[in-house]
């Protein structure tokens, strides 16, 4: 998932799209000939030409790293006032934006192109992101699992498609490192059954990771060692998580034991 300041969860979900067509079609745009262009904050007519769409304004500081202040005439909103005229539900462009995924779940919970990809956003515990966030803020853990959802949206969308045409779904490789580093607990968990969805889907998972309650949800582990660095590289123990709780090489099959008998 690219970093760049304009990029946005909407976008990279694609979902972005389906939420300006729909704001195209609200009676007040038509009324006025705004076309889905109109409602994107990447370009010109719609957009705050003071900010450039961005919401804020960057502030050059000699000696001090570079500041961001909120934009004097669109307040944060990303559009000029015509164009947040337009309200589907009640709720401007700029309001959509500036929604969390959980929020907006439950705003386009009729809109299903919309509603489905941000459910399975909140699935993986990232629903506390707004959907205007610009990705540069994004962890390196929250832009992976935003990549695997939108991984999985789209083998959805290739599977049913192969389904209709009676054709056989291409099933993709997945190498993910370290998924969990600063997961919470109940976030490994809503990880794993993203995981499980992809493997479900005919797709295969290859997972480098240290978290114990990953390891042993695993269908298969291959444990490395014994040792880090020059130490290592060999295959100390492989099998099932209950074959390598069982090896007396593996560093790990002591704590496998202590997990399996909690």
């Amino acid at each position: 998932i690219g970093k760049t300041s304009r990029s946005t969860p909407a976008t990279y979900l694609g979902v972005w799209d389906e939420i300006r067509a729909l704001f195209a079609q609200i009676p007040a745009a038509r009324m006025r000939g705004y076309t889905a262009s109109r409602f994107s904050f990447n370009t010109e007519g719609g957009r705050c030409e003071t900010c450039s769409g961005q919401g804020v304004i960057k502030v050059q500081m000699n000696f001090l790293p570079t500041s961001y202040l909120p934009c004097p005439d669109c307040h944060g909103k990303r559009f000029n006032p015509a164009t947040l005229e337009v309200l589907y539900n009640g709720s401007s462009i700029g309001d959509v934006m500036g929604m969390t995924i959980e929020q907006a779940t439950e705003f386009f919970a009729a809109i299903p192109r919309v509603h489905r990809p941000l459910k399975l956003l909140c699935e993986t515990g990232l629903g506390y992101l707004q959907l205007g966030q610009a990705s540069p803020t994004l962890s390196g853990g929250e832009a992976q699992r935003m990549k695997l959802v939108t991984e999985l949206v789209e083998g959805v969308s290739r599977s049913e498609t192969a389904r209709l045409r009676l054709m056989e779904a291409k099933s993709t490789l997945y190498l993910l490192e370290e998924p969990t580093i600063g997961l919470h607990m109940a976030d490994v968990v809503l990880l794993l059954e993203v995981l499980h969805r992809l493997v479900d889907g005919g797709h295969t998972v290859v997972v480098i990771e240290h978290n114990l309650s990953l390891i042993a949800d695993a269908d298969y582990l291959i444990d490395l060692g014994p040792e880090g660095g020059a130490g290592g590289g060999e295959i100390v123990a492989q099998g099932t998580p209950e074959d390598v709780a069982r090896s007396r090489r593996s560093r790990t099959a002591p704590f496998l034991k202590k997990l399996f008998k909690g």
